[in-house]
């Protein structure tokens, strides 16, 4: 079955390396938002694909029709990153749009000291799309995908760290109550802490639908 992999903001498709290098020969898809450079959005395959998201990538697949989605694994991801009045959790609005004032003057200015909050720090390249950025800021701050991953239930996978500084365990039980939830050792960055283990979850999900 393909794998359909999206990043989290500020990466690209490059930040699934690791966890590729250990997962082994497989049918694998590698979206691409362009916050580094030319974007990668290929069309979402219409044959039965598993879903891999990592932070905002999780968010983003939630808030789209994927009818040929069988299975989602979600690795220190949200169904809601914003605070609201029915969710206490999310990050507060004005931080994030914070950012966005500052992203056009000066995109490597947000980017890094997003980035240096997790270990390890990953440094942003010379080449930022201020726009990409600001335009995935903005679903951060919009967009909504609970009921998504309320339909989801049981084929949806959520994987916390059990240090992630970004997705508290608050957070992360107020998206995925109805969705299998596992922790990991690690914070933010599971599939470039513990790549093996991510890998291991992926392989299981294949075998459920193989």
């Amino acid at each position: 079955m393909k794998l359909v992999f999206m990043h989290g903001w500020s990466f690209d498709r490059r930040f699934w390396d690791p966890l590729l290098a250990v997962l082994g020969p497989c049918d694998a898809l590698c979206l691409d938002r362009g916050y580094t450079g030319a974007a990668r959005l290929e069309a979402l395959p219409d044959e039965d694909f598993i879903a891999i998201g990592h932070s905002a990538g999780v968010l983003w697949f939630l808030n789209r029709d994927l009818p040929h989605c069988r299975v989602m694994v979600a690795f220190n991801g949200f169904a809601r990153f914003s605070e609201g009045e029915d969710f206490a959790p999310g990050i507060p609005r004005r931080v994030l749009t914070r950012m966005q004032t500052r992203l056009h003057e000066a995109p490597a200015s947000v980017v890094t000291p997003f980035r240096q909050q997790f270990t390890p720090f990953l440094p942003c390249p010379a080449t930022l799309d201020s726009e990409a950025l600001d335009q995935g800021l903005a679903e951060l701050i919009d967009a909504d995908g609970r009921q998504n991953a309320r339909n989801r239930g049981e084929t949806l996978l959520a994987v916390q760290g059990s240090h992630d500084s970004l997705v508290s365990n608050a957070l992360h039980e107020a998206s995925f109550a109805t969705n299998r939830r596992l922790t990991l050792e690690g914070g933010h960055l599971l599939p470039q802490t513990a790549p093996q283990a991510c890998a291991d979850l992926i392989h299981d999900a294949l075998r459920g639908w193989a």
